[in-house]
């Protein structure tokens, strides 16, 4: 009862915005929510999944070609065995004319009486038969004329679907191609999104070099003391003597060494 209800007020409401605004406008504005509708709807759907789908349907135009590729080749083969029954009987109405050109010549003839193959015909056997010879010739020659006609029909068919069957393996390929080009400007999208998600952090960097500085400070002033307390006493340091060890050796042990040189 309540959802009659809604409906009931539903309907009143579109009445009353037509009597509003009038028909032309408000189909007008139904049909442009509807679309705008379906545009928003399609925003939503994910360009990846959009790209799956085109890839589903140029798949599916594979199987309408191999289809109607199979209707081609049945139609070739029709017309295959087509011209071989319109040869044959083509062949045929030619020996039947041959044959009757022979009545028709005996009939020329003053006779009354004919022989053919060993037996004897009178001149209204052979009129009759000749008679009888021309109408199967008349009807052959119309069934052929027929088959002529259809065999022209079906090449027509046939050709044209070899063109149709052949633009649509054209545009196919054309669709496959165009997918793989979207697939890889959509891979360079990704990545270029990827790559603007990247975030550095300066301050952190900045203060990250202020500690190190700070810290080398810091084991500069420690070695400064450990050099201070090394001092013994803290006496003022003097001069070290830099002179060759062999100076300083003959300064402190000369005479000693001599003696010892001397000795031996």
């Amino acid at each position: 009862m309540l959802k009659f209800g809604r409906v009931v007020w539903v309907a009143i409401a579109l009445a009353a915005v037509v009597g509003t605004i009038g028909v032309g406008t408000t189909v007008s504005y139904l049909k442009t929510a509807r679309r705008q509708l379906g545009e928003e709807i399609r925003d939503l759907v994910p360009i990846k999944f959009e790209i799956q789908r085109l890839a589903g349907m140029t798949d599916d135009l594979v199987r309408d070609i191999q289809a109607n590729q199979k209707v081609a080749a049945q139609l070739e083969v029709e017309i295959e065995y087509l011209q071989r029954e319109i040869d044959a009987q083509d062949k045929a109405l030619t020996q039947a004319r041959a044959e009757m050109q022979k009545l028709r010549d005996a009939l020329r003839q003053s006779k009354e009486e004919f022989i053919f193959g060993g037996q004897k015909f009178s001149r209204a056997d052979v009129e009759k038969d000749l008679g009888r010879r021309l109408q199967r010739y008349k009807d052959g020659q119309a069934l052929l004329e027929s088959k002529k006609q259809l065999l022209q029909a079906r090449q027509t068919t046939l050709q044209a679907a070899v063109d149709k069957i052949r633009e649509f393996q054209h545009q196919r390929e054309l669709l496959a191609q165009k997918v793989e080009s979207l697939k890889a400007e959509l891979a360079l999208v990704e990545a270029q999104q990827a790559a603007g998600k990247f975030h550095f952090d300066s301050s952190q960097l900045g203060e990250a070099k202020r500690l190190a500085e700070n810290i080398e400070k810091r084991i500069r002033v420690t070695q400064r003391m450990i050099a201070g307390q090394q001092l013994p006493g803290g006496e003022i340091p003097v001069a070290v003597d830099d002179r060759p060890a062999a100076e300083q050796f003959d300064e402190m042990f000369g005479n000693k060494s001599e003696a010892v040189a001397a000795s031996r």
